[in-house]
Parts: C-alpha cells; sequence; structure tokens
C-alpha cells in the first residue's frame, strides 16, 4: 500500500510548484528593477538626457535597490505563508503597528533621512563645498542619508543632522564677486586716476587665473566729505574673491604711489 496517496502528491507537488513560481517571480521583478535603477541613475554616453552626477547617483541607486528588495521580500513571505494556509492579516497588521510605532518614535530621524535623500537628489550642496548653514560655516566633508559633516576654518568638525538644515547658503556655486572700493581725493586729477584703476584691472585680469571675467572699472560711486569713492568689480572662481581684492589693492597703491597720485590719510593719522 502506497505511504502517500495521489491526491497528496499532487497536493504536495502544487504547492511547491506555487512557491517556486512566487520565488522565480519575485527574483525576476527585483531584477527587472534594479536593471531600471541602475539605467535611470548611470549617465549613458554620448545621451544629452539629464542624469544625476555619479556620487548622487550611486546612492539614490542603492537606496532606491534597498527599498524595493525589502518589499519584494515582503510580499513574497507574504503570498508563501498563504500557501500554507496561514492567516497573513494579523502579520500585516502587526507590521503596520510596530511601523507606526517606529514612526511615532522615530520622527525626528526619519525627517533627517528625508530631508537627506533631498539634499542629495536636488544637488543643494556637494563635498568640497563651501556652505553656510545657521552659524555655521565650513567645508563639506561628508554627505550622509542622516547628517553632513562639515568642516570650519578652525579645523572643528561640526556634525549636522539634516532635519535641522532650514536654510543653506552654498558659497561654492557659480562664480563669486571680488568689489574694491578706492577713496580718491577732490584735488587729485580723476581721469588720470580713473585710467590707473583701468590699467590695474588689465594687469590683474591678464596675470591672475583666478579672474573669470573682467575686473572693470564701475566709476565713481560715491561722494563724501573729503573724497570720491571709486569701484572696481570682478567675477572671480569661488572662494578667492578675497585673493583677488588683495592683488587689485596692492597693483592700485603701487600705480598711484608711481604717478604721485594724493591718497586720503586714515583718520586715525590725521588725529594723532
Amino acid at each position: 500500500m502506497p505511504m502517500f496517496s495521489s491526491e497528496t502528491l499532487l497536493f504536495v507537488g502544487n504547492k511547491i510548484l506555487r512557491i517556486a513560481a512566487i520565488l522565480m517571480v519575485s527574483l525576476l521583478v527585483l531584477r527587472f528593477f534594479r536593471i531600471i535603477v541602475g539605467r535611470f541613475f548611470t549617465p549613458q554616453a554620448g545621451s544629452k538626457t539629464f542624469y544625476f552626477d555619479e556620487r548622487r547617483a550611486r546612492t539614490i541607486s542603492i537606496l532606491l535597490q534597498s527599498i524595493i528588495r525589502y518589499t519584494i521580500y515582503f510580499i513574497a513571505i507574504i503570498l508563501i505563508l498563504q500557501e500554507f494556509r496561514i492567516d497573513t492579516t494579523s502579520i500585516v497588521a502587526g507590521a503596520g503597528i510596530i511601523g507606526l510605532a517606529i514612526g511615532v518614535g522615530a520622527q525626528s530621524l526619519i525627517k533627517d533621512f528625508i530631508t537627506g535623500f533631498f539634499v542629495i537628489l536636488e544637488d543643494q550642496y556637494a563635498v568640497g563645498d563651501f556652505i553656510a548653514s545657521g552659524d555655521m560655516t565650513g567645508t563639506v566633508e561628508e554627505i550622509g542619508f542622516r547628517v553632513t559633516k562639515l568642516r570650519d576654518s578652525n579645523g572643528v568638525l561640526h556634525i549636522i543632522p539634516h532635519g535641522l538644515i532650514t536654510k543653506i547658503t552654498n558659497h561654492t556655486r557659480g562664480h563669486m564677486q571680488a568689489a574694491v572700493t578706492v577713496p580718491v581725493l577732490y584735488e587729485a586729477d580723476i581721469q588720470k586716476v580713473l585710467g590707473l584703476l583701468e590699467q590695474a584691472c588689465r594687469d590683474i585680469g591678464a596675470t591672475m587665473p583666478e579672474v573669470i571675467d573682467g575686473p572693470q572699472v564701475v566709476g565713481i560711486v560715491e561722494f563724501r566729505s573729503t573724497e570720491l569713492i571709486a569701484k572696481i568689480v570682478a567675477k572671480t572662481v569661488p572662494l578667492e574673491q578675497g585673493k583677488v581684492e588683495a592683488a587689485l589693492r596692492i597693483k592700485i597703491k603701487l600705480l598711484f604711489d608711481a604717478a604721485a597720485i594724493p591718497q586720503p590719510v586714515p583718520a586715525a593719522k590725521q588725529n594723532g
């Protein structure tokens, strides 16, 4: 007499096939989404379509693939349990209750992750950028999904949770502007002064790679009781405006001295 009836064997075989089908479909769906996510976030050679840069693409791709993978795993487990006639309603409800409890107890953590996701997605700043956030300024050393690590000019490392970031000022994107004001006495030859300022602009613009555009003389921008104020502006690469301003001041001083242009005496020296 056979140990198992044909009906039992057929039932078991059917269950095995159904479970195998669930696992196979899950793997195929997982593979499909992995390919889709990888292609979307991977730059294609010769394509003019907008893609994220490599750093952000890698981070977002890993995040999405993790979310998709665990979602598919959860659905596959529920379907397999149903094949064994196990009531999964309580499991799904329990997972919802646990998720709600975790969400309520970790709201700040979730806020950090969501804000960090959009920081990376929108490319608000990147590693190496010089930014200001609240009362902290410095160079970005690392960006995670929960925190940003910021190194200030004194070498102090600030770890900022993304949920606390309400405003970011990025000093590294695009060009910066160097601006120099030059006091000129009323008795000085204005045309000669402006000519010397133009010469200073040409010399600095030709010798400093930090200058993107200019410098150029704006002209006389202010009248004061004892002097006129001339202004020079230039577009510079990020964080190099101070260097360009210093070079302009030195060049103007040398040119004014060589041309014997009278220069205002600081108020402290006049009083002394």
